[in-house]
């Protein structure tokens, strides 16, 4: 049955059916303000990502608007108090983003501590002449302390991993304990001083707060092991980025991952860029075919709940 209801969706995302009028922007990019409100002007809902700034000034606009479903976990480009003042039901697509996520934060951690990033490229251009005993050494995983900052979903399944492929150690910093899964995989607590002192790889997953914007400042990076990796798939607004490259200027840390950068898309003349040691990708984290598939199912899940009167299953507000 047809919900004949308009929603907007600002990107092109992989749903299927659904009951609902739906429009979407086609621009290959985040819209503008005006963008959106150009088609959204009567919308009972809209589809969003991070990417798009659903502020005050866009919401005032959009009298009609009941729901936002946001592609996305995070939600800090939604005016959440405004929406809550104003019985707009927002929602998000948490756990269908776990596995993809922590397997990206995995693949990093794997790329950077075998430098591949590094050594593949020896081979397509030639500057690779034959096998080399000291060679385009990396570091081993197995047995090394993992310390993870934020054991939420992600987190939590990274530890698993970890655990279960490399018997590696586990160490956390989060806001309070997880009993549970310190039993399981065997984690220890740490402050977060403790964690960035001891641990040999380091996993930001802590989401963005007001209380964790720049908690990876100067002071934490040169707290690390100076061959210690450092892998960010939440936000990269968690880390001061000019302090990274302050840091990675005086050849502190083996190597960085980066799925998050400062603004994104990160400017090519970045410094960032032009060291070796740090291997940035295009906010992949969620990319997979199947992940990106549930995620668009649950924002069209929501909306339909909330249509028909019905506690969305991932409500934030």
């Amino acid at each position: 049955m047809d919900i004949m209801k308009k929603v907007v969706s600002t990107r092109q995302l992989p749903y299927s059916n659904q009951p609902f009028q739906l429009e979407t922007l086609e621009f290959g990019r985040a819209p503008t303000h005006s963008e959106i409100l150009n088609t959204a002007k009567e919308a009972w809902a809209l589809v969003t990502t991070l990417e798009d700034k659903i502020n005050q000034e866009l919401l005032k606009e959009l009298p009609n608007l009941k729901a936002i479903a946001q592609f996305a976990v995070g939600t800090n480009n939604i005016d959440l108090d405004y929406c809550r003042a104003h019985n707009i039901i927002v929602t998000n697509t948490p756990d269908v983003l776990t596995e993809a996520t922590a397997e990206l934060t995995f693949a990093l951690m794997l790329n950077c501590a075998r430098q591949i990033h590094r050594a593949a490229p020896d081979v397509s251009t030639g500057k690779w002449i034959g096998w080399e005993p000291m060679g385009h050494l990396g570091i081993a995983l197995k047995n090394k302390k993992l310390g993870i900052v934020g054991a939420g979903r992600i987190g939590q399944r990274i530890a698993e991993m970890a655990r279960g492929a490399f018997d590696m150690q586990i160490l956390y910093h989060n806001r309070k304990a997880h009993l549970d899964f310190e039993k399981k995989n065997q984690a220890t607590l740490l402050s977060l001083h403790e964690l960035l002192k001891e641990s040999d790889v380091i996993v930001l997953m802590t989401p963005l707060t007001p209380e964790t914007r720049s908690l990876i400042n100067q002071k934490e990076l040169l707290l690390m092991k100076k061959d210690a990796i450092l892998i960010n798939t939440s936000r990269g607004e968690i880390m001061n980025q000019e302090d990274l490259i302050d840091v990675l200027k005086k050849d502190h840390l083996f190597a960085v991952g980066l799925d998050v950068t400062t603004p994104e898309p990160l400017p090519q003349n970045s410094p960032l860029n032009s060291i070796e040691r740090v291997l940035i990708t295009p906010h992949i984290g969620s990319a997979t075919r199947e992940a990106r598939a549930q995620m668009a199912q649950l924002c069209f899940d929501n909306l339909e709940r909330i249509a028909k009167d019905l506690k969305p299953l991932t409500p934030v507000s």
